[in-house]
């Protein structure tokens, strides 16, 4: 598979949906421990709405549709990470306005453009223990990835292994934003459940290409 249609688009969604689903519990467990615990209940229910509405669309412009969920994402999970995956898919959408499929190219263009996104919004950089330090490893991988010419399928594998070393590297940073930033120090020994939330996003990707090579 080279390109991606709206149709796969909107499959991708879907898989997305589902590891967040099973792991609601994980990431509320994970958010307990320096936050309010409720972001697995937020983001299930940020990407319930973005699959009912998705999946309702006639639109083809690709661009146009994840920049749309991006405002579905902010209207009914107002939360911080809400915020932040809101404009990661508005920037993203941005990029691509006007494509009816992409490629890894365009997919590479997103994810620097959800990045910046992500850092301008909340001021954060690599290395703040946030969701940038599981996404950020995972877009340089795709980059390299189309580089060598690697297949779709194979870019997101290795992808999903960045991703997986960036949350599990976030354990021994220190918070610089939220409520966990009150604990300094504290926070080392922790996981930041942002960073997972980018994780398992990667994770409902390869699985749609795993699924469908």
């Amino acid at each position: 598979m080279d390109k991606l249609t709206i149709s796969e688009v909107k499959q991708i969604y879907g898989e997305i949906k589902k590891v967040i689903d099973e792991n609601k519990d994980f990431l509320i467990k994970l958010d307990a421990a320096m936050g309010d615990g409720d972001l697995g209940l937020t983001m299930t229910v940020g990407f319930d709405a973005i699959v009912k509405e998705i999946n309702n669309t006639s639109d083809n412009d690709i661009g146009n549709i994840i920049a749309k969920m991006g405002m579905v994402m902010s209207n009914v999970a107002p939360s911080t990470l809400g915020t932040l995956l809101a404009t990661a898919m508005m920037r993203a959408g941005k990029t691509v306005k006007g494509f009816t499929e992409i490629g890894l190219k365009e997919i590479v263009d997103m994810g620097y453009a959800a990045v910046d996104g992500i850092k301008q919004r909340g001021k954060s950089e690599i290395g703040d223990k946030t969701i940038l330090d599981s996404l950020y490893p995972a877009v340089l991988e795709l980059d390299k990835a189309m580089k060598d010419n690697i297949t779709i399928d194979a870019a997101f594998e290795r992808a999903l292994g960045a991703a997986k070393d960036g949350f599990k590297k976030t354990e021994s940073m220190i918070s610089k934003h939220g409520r966990a930033a009150y604990y300094g120090e504290k926070s080392i020994g922790h996981p930041d459940s942002g960073a997972a939330v980018g994780m398992l996003i990667i994770e409902g990707i390869y699985n749609f290409f795993s699924k469908n090579k």
